[in-house]
């Protein structure tokens, strides 16, 4: 069947249900309000295009594949990202996730290195032998998302939170986090965190960085004049 080509258009609030799409290639399209929900995609690409305030839900695919793809403000549900991929492995399907909601998305083996999901909720999902280095995870929502065997070099998780990661299984040299959601790094290793003397508080209220009797600003107080 001859391919059908659609360049350089805006699609805004087309809606899709159980519905069969194949042999289309879509290039630098915008997708505006759009829904496929249990959609299946046969012999279809989207190449360079992008998604605003759209929902994809158990899309299906087949010889489908997207590349540099960037998505905002999108609920991305059931999505297996490695049937999304280039077939050559060239470049990524994705050039952005930004301020997006994803649940039950699995991304296995891919190449992330460099790319972004800041501010989006990437929940109940998988994260398994990636390259994730140099990525932007800052201020994401993580609750229950699994990283293992991934790269994580020099990420950027800075205000990420509910992640579990493990030191283990993941190399992280280089990366960011921020406090107390760090002390996930620590699952798996068999260690006990507990409170250190500097986190209680004195036991007669008083303050512990008070200066001794006898000293001032730290300083011993000068003798007194004869």
């Amino acid at each position: 069947m001859r391919e059908k080509v659609v360049s350089e258009r805006r699609l805004r609030g087309v809606e899709l249900v159980g519905q069969i799409v194949a042999h289309e290639r879509f290039l630098r399209c915008e997708f505006v309000g759009c829904v496929a929900d249990g959609c299946s995609f046969g012999g279809c690409t989207f190449e360079e295009c992008s998604f605003v305030g759209c929902r994809i839900a158990d899309p299906r695919a087949q010889n489908s594949f997207l590349r540099a793809c960037d998505f905002e403000d999108c609920e991305l549900c059931g999505v297996d990202w490695a049937l999304w991929w280039p077939e050559d492995r060239g470049g990524s399907a994705l050039s952005g996730v930004r301020s997006c909601r994803l649940e039950r998305n699995a991304f296995d083996g891919l190449n992330l290195r460099g790319g972004t999901f800041a501010g989006s909720s990437v929940r109940n999902s998988r994260f398994d032998a990636c390259d994730l280095r140099d990525c932007d995870l800052r201020g994401c929502d993580l609750s229950g998302t699994c990283f293992a065997d991934c790269r994580m070099q020099r990420a950027d998780l800075t205000g990420a939170r509910g992640y579990r990661l493990s030191l283990l299984r993941n190399r992280v040299q280089g990366a960011r986090f921020t406090y107390p959601d760090c002390l996930a790094l620590l699952e798996g290793t068999g260690a006990v965190v507990v409170p250190g003397e500097r986190d209680a508080a004195p036991a007669d209220g008083s303050c512990a960085n008070a200066a001794p009797a006898g000293e001032k600003d730290g300083r011993p107080d000068a003798p007194a004049s004869a």
